[in-house]
């Protein structure tokens, strides 16, 4: 079974990033939000499913790498 998940970045402030993700680009129907100060991710809609997991892991790897938090992407596995 495969994935396909694209994500687009819909806040940011001092303590928080929002993030609207789902299956269709431009079509997000999901969001989560990554608290900056301890690194939690949170599904809004408390669905911590597969489409979350790989959101959420891929961007904490895009942060981790440029030390800043992406405005866009996929994931594709």
């Amino acid at each position: 079974m495969g994935i396909l998940v694209y994500f687009d970045k819909v806040s940011e402030d001092d303590s928080a990033v929002r993030y609207a993700f789902g299956g269709t680009p431009g079509e997000p129907d999901r969001s989560l939000t990554v608290d900056k100060g301890t690194g939690d991710v949170r599904p809004d809609d408390h669905r911590t499913d597969h489409s979350f997991r790989a959101a959420a892991g891929r961007i904490a790897r895009l942060h981790h790498a440029s030390g800043a938090w992406p405005r866009r992407g996929m994931v594709a596995s």
